[in-house]
């Protein structure tokens, strides 16, 4: 894998669930970053600048709706590209993810490979 990959942060809370993201995203040849909670998510998004941000909405610390709003609003990272990946699947949630800037909003349980599809659709792969 060579560093002009695409990096992804995921952002994501539940081990199980990373490591399905982890294997899935390297298989494709992504680089992959980990955060377990949204505050070092957000940190992470300001120092990595990741091309793509799997992000939960269910985080410890600061929720991922919090984090995705702090990304669109600093003028360094408003255009990297999220992808929300959570159990929330409320209508209202749904419509809050994307009026915040997520360019997908995708509902657990995903199914993988429609996931990665997704993925290759927001990065213009």
């Amino acid at each position: 894998m060579s560093n002009d990959s695409p990096l992804i942060l995921v952002i994501e809370d539940t081990e199980v669930i990373y490591e399905l993201l982890l294997y899935k995203l390297k298989k494709s040849g992504y680089r992959v970053e980990h955060r377990a909670n949204g505050k070092e998510g957000l940190e992470a998004v300001k120092e990595l600048k990741p091309d793509l941000v799997l992000l939960d909405v269910m985080l410890p610390s600061m929720n991922g709706f919090e984090v995705l709003r702090n990304i669109k609003e600093d003028t360094e990272t408003k255009d990297i590209k999220v992808i929300m990946l959570t159990s929330k699947n409320r209508e209202e949630d749904i419509m809050k993810g994307h009026k915040l800037g997520a360019e997908r909003y995708i509902e657990k349980p995903f199914k993988p490979n429609i996931l990665m599809l997704r993925i290759e659709e927001v990065l213009g792969s």
